[in-house]
Formats: structure tokens, C-alpha cells, sequence
């Protein structure tokens, strides 16, 4: 999650920048009062639709053909902000994920199901759980992870949720609280770092809008983990906990917890392997153990991941640090152990620490840093709590941490770079609870605030590169990549990389950097081999001296019709469509119950695109069938 200036990212690696707008919700509805600003459209059968129901909003699909029903927002102003994120409330009261989120930007607003059909409706990814299906869910409703949106642009776009059941199929979904937020990090001081930025930071972040329960018939921890530590195991087959104490990346064989049957329930057997707890990054003996709602950290999800009960155990309340003598090794490579080059000395009298795999070190140094700047008032008090967190925080607001701990975590930071799962799991706790953890948002910060592993002070870091924007455009046969930096410093080249899992990533095109510059810099490039499909697209910025870093994904939807260009629509008497005539073919015109009307029509065959005219037909809709699929067209 990438946090965007001029409707665009900010790499990972931002140097800081000036924001000119303050944080804002530009839209929401809860359905308290009815329908709304939201409009319901049925393409098949009116008398079962989305309709509002005790404050939200529920389609049931036991009732009639509703394999198509949407559910449309008013037009939102995309233009007016940055950064916006798309968030709701959902249940399946029944069962199987039925649902579909997408946008517009050229729907007409006016309600039927032709000018649904007429419009470009493209899909936003969404992480929906089964809820019913899930045993040890209520049918409590869910908070679904925050969608980022801010590559969407236009002064009018539609979002719309669409039912995809098929009929008479017992499928009943709720939609409530439905809200898009944007410009989160809005009023920070332009141009500020060291302590004063962390102090910002913390007054920005420590209003959460939402505490959990950590343990509830109500929503508590172990529904959250279900939102921010889930993965599909390898073998894509079942949803499981995502525990970095036993995962292998790299690899295959790690323990496969499920969410309902592998919870410790305080009957675990020992070793690893049998169950999976929750665990407090920040230990709790550092805080002092409280576990009121008032004891904000206590259910803070942003330092709680799910674990392996026995390797947690192990941990402990120790910091962490490189272990140099294991006392164990847990299956993944996870270490806990002696570094006699660190101070801490538990009440034991041997200095033991815990080291993550290094697919996760830079997971565990962002948490740190988030807590630390999170509750950054409570830093004095709770130094003295315990020997193990005395050794690891200085007792100050600022800098928190003690330099030992503090240069181990940022070279965690810079070894380890935010990964997509850290992206994943900081959008749904912002779901959860309102707040981010900025070091993932934007994780140059931890340079502004703390310096650089190589001992670069705060106030003297330069980042590599400010990043304005970066674009990934479908065109007709081709995906044109365009990014723009305001500086560069030190920079040796960027690689566009494309993937279409989030796993698995090739290189599209190689850009020589600019090496050091204060000036505006446009590059573009072209993807002339593009995947049919869903994929993915991301910038890699290279510096001389071999570091790198990502920028935010980009999603790009290729297919079979995309590469194609049918305007106007809607149309009064001449459509054009634009490709190749190898790309386009014979050119066929259909109305909705399949009669052919083509000898109706007249059409014209150019070199890159073909002219129908469709005077001749009425007011209606009709079927444009090419040889790269079909594309609906309304006629005026």
C-alpha cells in the first residue's frame, strides 16, 4: 500500500514531500436511512434485489434469478484527493463467496440494465471469507481489508457491488457500512524528520476508531487474525494461518494451522507443530500486562500475529536481535539463543534473544518501529516494566529504541523491504482498527525519523528517489508504463516487473536512471507482450551501489475485448472500433434475443479500424460481435 501525491504511489523509498489536502471521507453510507445515495439494478428479475434491511443492505438469491443485481454508488469525485481506500462491512448469512466489487467511469447513472450493460465495469480485488462455512465465526458481519484505489482517477466514478449467484441458489449476502477514505498522512509537516516527524507520526496514529476485544463472543483477536493472517498453503487448496515462526517461503512442508481447529484453547500438547497462538510483538511484560479496552496495545492488531504456540513460548519476553548460539531452531530457520556481543541479561544470567528468518526481519523492525511511535507517550513509564524491554527501550519519547536494538532493526528495515503480506495484513488492521502503521505505508519514514543502518543521521538522510507517479495503461495490443520523479539521488536504473500471482515476478523493461537530479523526469515504456488476464505491475528502483527497492503494484485487466476501442457508446448513428483489421475480423451486429442485423447496418473496413453506421437501427441495445469477443453497444 503505497501512499499516493498527484493521484499516483509514493515508493517505499519516498523522500518526503508536500501535501497540500487533509484527511477525508469522501464518501459514506451505512444504509441506515433505506437505499441511500445508492441505486439497486436487476438485469433479470426486479422483484428480488438489493434492498435495505435493519440497516444494511441484503440480496437473496432463494427467490428468483438474480444472477445479476447490482448494487451502484452515486458518482464519487476520485479527483479532489489522494490516497483513497475502499472499505465495507459484509456477511454471507448462508454461504460461498457471491459477490463482486467494481467500478466505472463512464456509466451514465441512469438506472437500468442497459446502461449498466453499456458502461465499462472493471473488477477491484477482494479477500472475502466464507463466514458460514466458518465454524468458529458468529454470523457476525466483517470487516473487509481496505481496498486501495488511489490509481483510480475521474470526476464521476461509479463503484457497484454485483451478485453473481446463480438462481435459486441459497446465497444471501449483507453489505453495511460502506465508506472511502483518503489522504491519510495529509498534515504532516512537509520537509520535518528526526523526533519532531515521530511526534507527528504518533499524534497522527494514535487515534484508532475502533478497539477490539481479545478474547469475545464478539468480534475479538481471533476473527481479526482470520482477516490479517491468512494465505492459501501451496498447494492453493485451503486457506491457512500465516505464522511467520514456521513459515517457508522458499519452500514447501511448513505446519498448515487452520484458523478454527488449531487455536490454542489452553489443551495444547507441546512442541511445534499443534497449534497457533497470538502473539504480542511487543511483549507484554514490557507494557505491564494490561488487558483492559483501555490497554489499547493489548489488542493493538498491528503488533499481533498469529504463531506457533511452542516457538512463541520460546520467545518469550526476549528482544530481538542476531543469535549466535541457538538454544533453538525452530523448522523454518527461526532462531532463539545468546549473542554475548548485545547487553541484555535476563534474571537468568545468559543474554538470549529471538531472530525471525530474513524473509521476515523487516516484518518484525516495522512493527517495533510502529509501537514505539504508537505509544510513544507511554515509552518513559514503561522502561523500568521489565530487564528485557529495559534493555531494549532508552526510557525517551525519542528515539525510543537503544542504539544497539535501534541499528539491528534498521538494517532489518533495509535488508528486508515491505513485502505484499505486510501490505495485506497493514490494510486490514486499518479496517479493523482505523490507523496505519506508517512504516509500511510509507516506509522511507523510518529513515527520516531514525537515520540509516550505515549510521547516517536523521537529519542528513537522502532518499534515493521522490516518485510523482507511476502508471500501468492497457492500450489495444500493449500496456504503456509510465512513472515520473521529481529528484533522484544516487539512482542507477529502474525495472518494470510484472507477475500475475504476486508471487512470482519476470522483468518487462529496463530504464537507465539519472543518477542525481533536482528536476521533473518523465520515463515511459511499453509492454508489447502483455498477459491475457489479471496481472500485476511494479517498479524496482536500482541504486549504484546495488540497493533496490519497490514502489505499489499496479493492476491491469488485459482481455480478448480490451484490446479493442468501441466509442461512442452510447451511440446515435456512427460507432467506431479501433484495432487492427487482423484484431477486429468480420464485424457482426445482433440484438439482445440473436437476431442478425448486420445487412442493416453499413460498415466500413479501415487499415486500423472499422466504421458502422447504425442509423438504420432503433433505440436500443444491440450486440457488437468481433473476432476478439462480444462488446454491448447502445444505440440512441
Amino acid at each position: 500500500m503505497g501512499f499516493s501525491i498527484q493521484k499516483s504511489i509514493t515508493l517505499f523509498f519516498l523522500a518526503f514531500t508536500s501535501f497540500s489536502f487533509s484527511q477525508v471521507i469522501i464518501h459514506s453510507e451505512n444504509f441506515n436511512a433505506g437505499i441511500g445515495t445508492w441505486s439497486s439494478v436487476s438485469v433479470n428479475d426486479a422483484t428480488d434485489i438489493w434492498t435495505p434491511t435493519a440497516g444494511y443492505m441484503q440480496i437473496d438469491g432463494t427467490g428468483g434469478a438474480d444472477d445479476l443485481d447490482w448494487l451502484i454508488s452515486p458518482a464519487i469525485n476520485m479527483d479532489a484527493q489522494t490516497d483513497e481506500f475502499f472499505m465495507f462491512d459484509y456477511n454471507d448469512v448462508n454461504a460461498g463467496n457471491m459477490i463482486e466489487l467494481l467500478y466505472s467511469t463512464n456509466y451514465n447513472n441512469g438506472g437500468t440494465p442497459a446502461d449498466v450493460a453499456a458502461a465499462t465495469w472493471t473488477n477491484l480485488p477482494l479477500r472475502l471469507i466464507d463466514i458460514n462455512a466458518t465454524s468458529c465465526f458468529t454470523t457476525l458481519f466483517q470487516r473487509h481489508p481496505a481496498i486501495d484505489i488511489g490509481a483510480i482517477t475521474g470526476a464521476s466514478v461509479y463503484f457497484a457491488f454485483r451478485y453473481t449467484g446463480t438462481s435459486f441458489v441459497a446465497r444471501r449476502y449483507r453489505i453495511e457500512n460502506v465508506h472511502i477514505d483518503a489522504s491519510y498522512f495529509a498534515n504532516i509537516t512537509p520537509g520535518i524528520n528526526c523526533g519532531p516527524l515521530k511526534t507527528e507520526l504518533h499524534d497522527l496514529i494514535v487515534t484508532q476508531t475502533d478497539r477490539i476485544r481479545y478474547t469475545s463472543s464478539q468480534y475479538d483477536v481471533w476473527d481479526a487474525l482470520l482477516h490479517t493472517d491468512t494465505r492459501l498453503n501451496d498447494a492453493g487448496t485451503a486457506t491457512i494461518v500465516w505464522d511467520m515462526f514456521t513459515d517457508i517461503p522458499a519452500g514447501t512442508g511448513e505446519f498448515e494451522y487452520d484458523h478454527c481447529t488449531n487455536r490454542d484453547q489452553g489443551s495444547c500438547p507441546g512442541g511445534e507443530g499443534n497449534c497457533y497462538n497470538r502473539e504480542h510483538t511487543f511483549p507484554r511484560s514490557w507494557w505491564g500486562g494490561g488487558t483492559t479496552l483501555s490497554d489499547t496495545i493489548n489488542t493493538d492488531m498491528h503488533h499481533l500475529y498469529a504463531s506457533d504456540r511452542s516457538l512463541n513460548s520460546s520467545k518469550s519476553n526476549y528482544p530481538p536481535g542476531m543469535v549466535l548460539i541457538p538454544s533453538r531452531t525452530g523448522s523454518n530457520g527461526w532462531l532463539m539463543g545468546a549473542n554475548a556481543s548485545y547487553p541484555c541479561t535476563p534474571a537468568t544470567g545468559s543474554k538470549r534473544y529471538f531472530e525471525p528468518i530474513d524473509e521476515f526481519k523487516g516484518d518484525y523492525a516495522r512493527t517495533y518501529f510502529y509501537v514505539v511511535t504508537r505509544y510513544q507517550h507511554n515509552m518513559v513509564a514503561w522502561q523500568g516494566n521489565n530487564s528485557q524491554g529495559a534493555c531494549f527501550m532508552d526510557g525517551s519519547a525519542y528515539p525510543s529504541i537503544q542504539n544497539w536494538a535501534l541499528q539491528e532493526l534498521l538494517a532489518w528495515h533495509a535488508a528486508d523491504p515491505v513485502s505484499q503480506k505486510e501490505i495485506d495484513h497493514n490494510n486490514a488492521v486499518y479496517a479493523i482498527q482505523g490507523n496505519w502503521n506508517p512504516y509500511i505505508s510509507i516506509p522511507g519514514y523510518v529513515y527520516l525519523v531514525w537515520g540509516d543502518a550505515v549510521g547516517t543521521p536523521c537529519n542528513l538522510v537522502v532518499l534515493p528517489i521522490e516518485l510523482m507517479s507511476f502508471e500501468a495503461t492497457p492500450r489495444r495490443n500493449s500496456v504503456h508504463l509510465d512513472w515520473v520523479t521529481a529528484s533522484e539521488n544516487n539512482n542507477d536504473y529502474f525495472v518494470v516487473e510484472r507477475s500475475t500471482d504476486l508471487k512470482n515476478w519476470e522483468e518487462v523493461v529496463t530504464e537507465d536512471g539519472a543518477g542525481n537530479s533536482i528536476s521533473t523526469i518523465q520515463y515511459s515504456a511499453i509492454d508489447y507482450s502483455p498477459i491475457p488476464g489479471q496481472s500485476f505491475y511494479r517498479l524496482k528502483q536500482v541504486d549504484f551501489d546495488g540497493v533496490y527497492s519497490y514502489s505499489d503494484l499496479r493492476s491491469v485487466h488485459f482481455d480478448n475485448e480490451g484490446t479493442l476501442e468501441f466509442f461512442p457508446n452510447p451511440v446515435n448513428d456512427v460507432l467506431t472500433i479501433r484495432g487492427s483489421i487482423e484484431s477486429i475480423g468480420e464485424v457482426k451486429i445482433f440484438d439482445l434475443v440473436g437476431r442478425n442485423l448486420t445487412s442493416q447496418v453499413m460498415i466500413d473496413y479501415l487499415d486500423d479500424e472499422v466504421i458502422v453506421r447504425m442509423s438504420g437501427l432503433s433505440a436500443d441495445v444491440y450486440l457488437v460481435v468481433t473476432d476478439k469477443g462480444t462488446k454491448k453497444i447502445v444505440k440512441r
